[in-house]
């Protein structure tokens, strides 16, 4: 299914891990789908392609703006919104995805610029992504299911504790090694109804 897609230089471009993202995630058609930190559209737009009701929204004016074009050349309805993280939404999502800013980063990696908010995960890699973990049970639907790109450079025993916390189970739907990391896509749940809250599992 062909995408066409414009790209700037202050928005983050569709590299490895998003190739990665599509691939690993699986959506059916009529699914409420929701995407943090969209960027150019590209997820949104896949989901939208294959029938899915689309929410996407990025902290960043110009990201939105750029995913808007992209959306209209595709010729897709999706419903963009400005905000950091769930800020700009309501309710409850079958599909919830995040490809969030996940490399170790130290103050003199800053570049200062838009792309800030698409890199730079913390000292540790792991603090948007904990901060999407602590807050996904209030948005996601109760079998739903989210996506999200973890990196073998952050700390993931950090990652693993923040599911357990939340009662959240994961598997790996996809990974990709190379010469400096290994990046993956886990598929996020609630654990089955009689594993109880002690049924988290680690990732």
């Amino acid at each position: 299914m062909e995408i066409r897609i414009t790209t700037e230089e202050d928005v983050y471009e569709p590299a490895a891990d998003t190739e990665l993202l599509v691939k690993s995630i699986r959506l059916r058609q009529g699914e409420r789908v929701l995407e943090i930190g969209t960027g150019t559209g590209i997820i949104a737009i896949h989901c939208a392609k294959h029938g899915c009701r689309v929410t996407a929204t990025d902290i960043v004016a110009e990201a939105l703006e750029l995913a808007r074009e992209n959306a209209q050349q595709n010729t897709v309805e999706v419903d963009l919104r400005e905000g950091n993280m769930f800020e700009p939404v309501e309710g409850r999502f079958d599909v919830i995805i995040f490809n969030p800013p996940y490399l170790p980063t130290a103050p003199e990696d800053l570049t200062h610029s838009p792309l800030d908010k698409a890199l730079d995960g913390g000292p540790d890699g792991t603090a948007v992504t904990i901060q999407f973990i602590e807050q996904l049970n209030q948005y996601l639907a109760h079998e739903g299911r989210a996506y999200i790109v973890v990196s073998s450079l952050q700390e993931n025993g950090k990652i693993e504790d923040a599911m357990h916390r939340q009662h959240l189970v994961a598997r790996r739907r996809g990974s990709e090694k190379f010469d400096f990391e290994t990046i993956s896509v886990l598929e996020v749940r609630r654990p089955p109804r009689e594993a109880g809250p002690g049924g988290a599992g680690a990732v």
